[in-house]
């Protein structure tokens, strides 16, 4: 089911002074963009692939390099920082080609080298520049001075800026906008070079009216407000876990932090600037380190709608085995929600999974298709939110 849009950015939203010569124009988004984060994991960067050429150019995936991983045999680190980014830049310019996007690697250890020496974030936006790719650095206020250096040079070679993410915590530093001041300084970039995130993490959300206006407060006391190149908040109510959720099934999750963006912005006084949205798409912010030894995964399915996810659960899969899904399928596809073949390849690849015509996969094979099917959504959501119109193909 198609969804219309026409295009109206005001300029009250485009931060127009950048300080920086660029190599090529960063892509400066407004409101009317989405900004998910996604784990660059096989699922999520499968998803970004097949996406539609109209959704690719409605968003900007904040990309967050996984954490190197635990071998609980040898209770070592599974493998060196050379060959856990591997092919990074190469499967970055296949998935993403040279579209912009951020890259956020808060879950390396900060003192990590490679091999030759090098910090490792220096290694990986070379792998990007080699391939062409526009990547672009993502800090935070708790970089250390040598992460902070590597990623100066970065900034000074690539000349795209960078991309600033506050956590909520941050706005209890009694000098945050003097820790802002600090970092910004140590890579060289301005307001107007940096793409500023408020990522609210794993939040409950309510009440609603409470924490809009708690998050009122919090933009409130960021410093040179309309002059951040980008400003985008973001955040999830997605679980940690569905194992905990109780019968019966399907179940509809709220998805609160939609909920509550569209309440922000209805509070949002005539002319002041209009926050980008971005989420976890089907996902909880922590990384998860399982020894698959002990863990027994179900069959879960996950299906974004207006203001909900449908949770399919079915029983494990090491016991039952994947043939499951064709019926969680099946029992999405009798809901009223379901959008149909056509909407995303999520959506095509669940009627087809129903009809028999294609494998069930595996657990990979699902993350894939929630997470296209969802990215897909909530293109649409801010269209059909920000009153827009024309046919996402």
């Amino acid at each position: 089911m198609p969804f219309i849009f026409y295009l109206a950015i005001s300029s009250s939203n485009m931060i127009c002074d950048n300080k920086l010569t660029a190599k090529e124009e960063h892509n400066m988004f407004t409101h009317l963009h989405y900004v998910p984060i996604l784990k660059w994991k096989q699922g999520e960067y499968q998803a970004l692939s097949r996406l539609t050429n109209t959704v690719k150019d409605r968003l900007t995936p904040l990309i967050e390099i996984p954490p190197i991983g635990f071998d609980f045999e040898t209770g070592r680190d599974r493998e060196t920082i050379d060959d856990h980014l591997g092919d990074f830049g190469r499967r970055l310019k296949a998935k993403w080609h040279s579209r912009f996007c951020l890259v956020d690697t808060q879950y390396i250890r900060q003192a990590t080298r490679t091999v030759d020496g090098r910090h490792f974030i220096e290694k990986v936006f070379e792998d990007a520049r080699i391939e062409k790719c526009h990547a672009i650095p993502v800090v935070g206020l708790s970089n250390d001075s040598q992460s902070l250096a590597a990623t100066a040079m970065v900034v000074r070679t690539d000349r795209r800026g960078v991309a600033l993410r506050l956590t909520l915590p941050d706005f209890d530093r009694s000098n945050l906008a003097a820790e802002i001041g600090r970092v910004l300084t140590s890579l060289g970039v301005g307001y107007a070079d940096t793409d500023l995130i408020i990522d609210q993490g794993a939040s409950t959300f309510r009440p609603t009216s409470a924490f809009v206006r708690m998050m009122l407060a919090l933009v409130g006391m960021i410093p040179m407000f309309n002059r951040w190149r980008t400003f985008t908040i973001v955040g999830t109510s997605y679980p940690d876990t569905i194992s905990r959720l109780e019968s019966p099934f399907p179940k509809l999750i709220p998805r609160q932090e939609w909920i509550t963006y569209r309440a922000l912005v209805n509070q949002l006084g005539s002319g002041t600037r209009i926050p980008t949205f971005g989420d976890y798409a089907v996902a909880h912010p922590d990384p998860v380190e399982l020894d698959m030894r002990i863990v027994k995964p179900f069959a879960k399915l996950r299906y974004t709608i207006d203001e909900s996810w449908h949770i399919g659960k079915g029983a494990t899969v090491r016991t039952h085995g994947f043939g499951q899904y064709q019926s969680l399928c099946k029992q999405l596809m009798a809901q009223p929600y379901f959008d149909g073949r056509g909407y995303s390849a999520g959506d095509d690849y669940i009627a087809d999974c129903a009809a028999g015509t294609v494998p069930t996969g595996n657990l990979t094979t699902w993350v894939w298709v929630s997470t296209n099917r969802h990215l897909t959504k909530v293109v649409s959501d801010l269209a059909i939110f920000h009153g827009l119109s024309g046919t996402v193909e």
